[in-house]
């Protein structure tokens, strides 16, 4: 398959030709060693190839290189990259891990080096598959599990970046893309969410916001009457709301917002915020439920993140307004005097768009105890793994894992906790009710699926199949890189 070919159509033909290994053109790298004017390079008759996740045989790339002496190095332990006089033989380890494993193999000769980018698919009869899509810069999935939405960022002659739009259907597999587009039109930053129907809404580093239409292959810019920019971060699994922000009206910086079948309306915000002060920055409405009948969002002012939530009548609470607590204490000016100031014990969320469960029954956060030191210039800070009820008014604390955030949970009361709260990379999972531990991420897959997850990472959404023996398509995040935390899905077989 020539090199020229779209990555969309590389990974339809991985999919298909799983009794064989992938073949992809050469490629040649090189450089000048300024020491004696010599060219040092390496030449390889393939730069990628896919095993499958048994009765594999041993995979040969042509290599040439100046100077001659060159060796090889595997990434991964399962790997095995051996010198066979002019050739490198690749040999990879049975894959008992049921999920789809990635590495690389490097080829090094003087100051010279090409890379290779191997893969071995999962065992492809497990009614359950991991994905790992650490080529999309970011992604979201949709409300209904159907769809995945991303971008990736590839640079042109002169080095501007462009971008890629990238969806997946997860009923199928089939991988579609278009772009790319020039930074100078489009610089994301993040992808906010993906509707069911296909729209993807991606966050613009130069202050707007753009949709891309999967179907109809274009996109827009959202804007609504009467507002400077608006920002899309969740919508219902049917499509027919979705909630946000606006900036540009009011007395504050944010305005929360709800879409209704194509009517847009702001939501309203708390008497106070989150210290029982006026408002200065507003709220930011930040997630709504799959069913749509629960919206939350968090106040803004002084980066405090407090967490409220509108009912199915659109009234405004507090999250967690059963455990809120407000406490006036005297603070120290830095200057020998003090000013009154209020700490808050209270649920907070950072900018989370998966927190509540599909019918809205609970609210993940995190729960924040304050107090203050004994001098009056410090404001100490603990935080807890928190799950809201919304039918029951009652919060459910999980002081036990320490430092930790609820990140979403099941309508059944399952939850799912995110440790540390801040640069989360690991996760556990509890009954929310009782308050049973139901062990790691890993531990619970694996007796729930039979499936192997890597170490590292956790659970940001769980959404119901509703499909015979799969409850769930899990959505999460593996912060196993220094670079980016790339996002993974656990999701029915599309080959079973």
């Amino acid at each position: 398959i020539p090199l020229s070919k779209p990555y969309s159509v590389m990974k339809h033909i991985i999919r298909r030709i799983i009794p064989i290994v992938l073949l992809l053109g050469g490629t040649l790298t090189g450089c000048n060693n300024p020491a004696n004017n010599e060219t040092h390079y390496v030449r390889l008759s393939d730069a990628a190839c896919t095993f499958r996740h048994t009765d594999n045989t041993p995979f040969t790339i042509e290599v040439i290189t100046s100077p001659d002496n060159w060796e090889a190095r595997s990434s991964g332990s399962w790997l095995q990259a051996e010198r066979q006089g002019t050739a490198l033989v690749l040999t990879p380890e049975e894959n008992l891990t049921g999920a789809e494993r990635s590495t690389e193999v490097t080829v090094t000769a003087g100051q010279a080096t090409a890379r290779i980018q191997v893969t071995q698919l999962g065992d492809t009869t497990l009614p359950i598959i991991y994905r790992k899509l650490d080529d999309l810069h970011s992604s979201a999935i949709s409300p209904d599990g159907n769809i995945v939405g991303g971008y990736y960022s590839t640079a042109d002659d002169e080095s501007y970046s462009k971008m890629t739009v990238v969806f997946i259907d997860l009923r199928t597999g089939e991988r579609t893309e278009f772009g790319p587009y020039p930074e100078s039109l489009i610089l994301p930053t993040s992808v906010s969410c993906v509707t069911s129907q296909g729209l993807m809404y991606v966050v613009n580093g130069q202050g707007d916001m753009f949709a891309f239409d999967m179907h109809e292959r274009n996109y827009f810019i959202p804007e609504v009457a009467g507002y400077a920019t608006i920002q899309v971060n969740s919508s219902s699994a049917d499509g027919t709301k979705w909630v946000g922000r606006a900036t540009g009206k009011g007395e504050t910086m944010y305005v929360p917002l709800i879409s209704e079948n194509g009517t847009v309306r702001e939501l309203p915000m708390t008497e106070l915020n989150y210290r029982n002060e006026p408002h200065s920055m507003g709220i930011i409405a930040r997630g709504i439920s799959a069913d749509g009948s629960i919206a939350y969002g968090t106040i803004w002012d002084n980066l405090d993140f407090g967490m409220v939530y509108w009912d199915k009548e659109g009234n405004v609470h507090y999250v967690g307004e059963d455990v809120r607590t407000v406490t006036t204490v005297q603070r120290s000016d830095g200057y020998g005097g003090t000013y009154d100031y209020n700490i808050v014990n209270g649920m907070i969320s950072w900018a989370g768009t998966y927190q509540a469960s599909p019918s809205g029954k609970y609210i993940a956060g995190t729960y924040r105890e304050e107090s203050i030191s004994e001098n009056g210039e410090t404001i100490n800070e603990s935080y807890w793994p928190a799950f809201f009820n919304t039918e029951t008014k009652k919060t459910h604390v999980f002081n036990e894992f320490g430092d930790g955030c609820g990140m979403t949970a099941t309508d059944d009361g399952i939850g799912f906790i995110g440790t540390p709260s801040v640069f989360t990379t690991a996760g556990a999972v509890v009954n929310i009710e009782t308050g049973e531990h139901l062990g790691s991420i890993q531990e619970w897959v694996m007796d729930r699926y039979g499936l192997y997850l890597p170490a590292a990472g956790f659970v940001q959404y769980v959404i119901p199949t509703g499909e015979p023996g799969s409850e769930f398509i899990l959505w999460g995040i593996s912060p196993d890189s220094t670079v980016s935390e790339p996002n993974w899905y656990v999701a029915p077989n599309p080959a079973k």
